[in-house]
């Protein structure tokens, strides 16, 4: 049974009348006639009492018109709740976050004021997803990125975070072998900037003693006030934590930096919602590497 014989009994037990009914669905009589034929045997009842030109429903019939006006009700409310669903999908846009999550709530509170209608949906989670997972990707690397769906958003210095008391603080850079004795507060392994400073001391000949792993940059902050040890500060991405008691020092070797890098679907999949999150990041971090 197909939903275009459904309509077509619909309409004839509507109007009742054979040729009237062709005439609206805009099909030859003889074709609407055999539609009709064709049901009833496959239902193996007749549908409808036949008086010359005219008919009307049987008990069958009325039977099998109560069940078809349900059947179409519901492929129509089908029909809309998939459309619903089409349209939120693409007024979202999934984005995996593995950098600058400290800007997330100033750069989404921006964009939502500017599209307040489109939905974005964070994941946090490494980069072995598939694009399947996520429209656009932020994440950091010890080289800049660039391809035919990659882009170097900012450049930025790595610091080094001091007390303010320490005899180190008081000069105007450091050689990061300096401080191969000193504990560390890093943040927990796997995340992506905790690997780029590992691989920065590794550089400088040492492995760093962690002695506590935190993802907080307000924490990282009072741990290092309260003498627990020193951390690498992202002078960008970080840029408003407060500095008091704590002294942000450049590192003259190694040249100890990372690059902020925006990912996006290939081949033009990326829906309209997509390309504006995406071209408004640019624009943001374009912003922020300008001082904004």
């Amino acid at each position: 049974m197909e939903i275009h014989t459904l309509t077509y009994f619909k309409k004839v037990a509507e109007l009742q009348h054979i040729t009237r009914a062709a005439e609206e669905l805009r099909v030859a009589q003889p074709s609407l006639s055999r539609t009709i034929a064709g049901l009833e045997a496959e239902l193996g009842v007749r549908l409808f009492q036949r008086s010359g030109k005219n008919i009307r429903l049987n008990r069958s019939g009325e039977l099998v018109l109560l069940h078809t006006n349900r059947i179409l009700r519901e492929l129509q409310e089908l029909r809309e709740d998939l459309a619903a669903e089409q349209g939120e999908e693409r007024r979202t846009v999934t984005i995996s976050l593995y950098a600058a999550s400290k800007l997330l709530p100033q750069l989404v509170t921006a964009f939502k004021a500017e599209y307040p209608s489109i939905r974005l949906q964070i994941i946090q989670q490494d980069l072995s997803k598939g694009e399947e997972d996520w429209d656009i990707s932020i994440f950091s690397s010890i080289q800049p990125h660039g391809g035919e769906n990659e882009v170097v958003l900012i450049e930025e210095e790595l610091l080094l975070a001091l007390p303010e008391e320490s005899p180190l603080a008081r000069r105007g850079s450091l050689d990061l072998r300096e401080v191969a004795r000193m504990e560390f507060i890093c943040l927990h392994k796997g995340k992506s900037l905790r690997t780029i400073t590992d691989m920065y001391c590794q550089m400088a000949g040492f492995e760093p003693s962690v002695i506590l792993e935190c993802d907080s940059p307000e924490m990282v902050r009072e741990l290092i006030c309260a003498g627990m040890g020193i951390s690498f500060v992202p002078s960008i991405t970080w840029r408003g934590m407060d500095t008091s008691s704590i002294v942000l020092c450049p590192l003259s070797f190694p040249s100890c930096k990372r690059y902020i890098n925006l990912g996006w679907r290939r081949d033009g999949r990326l829906s309209p919602a997509a390309v504006l999150f995406r071209d408004f990041v640019r624009d943001y971090f374009a912003g922020l590497a300008a001082g904004g």
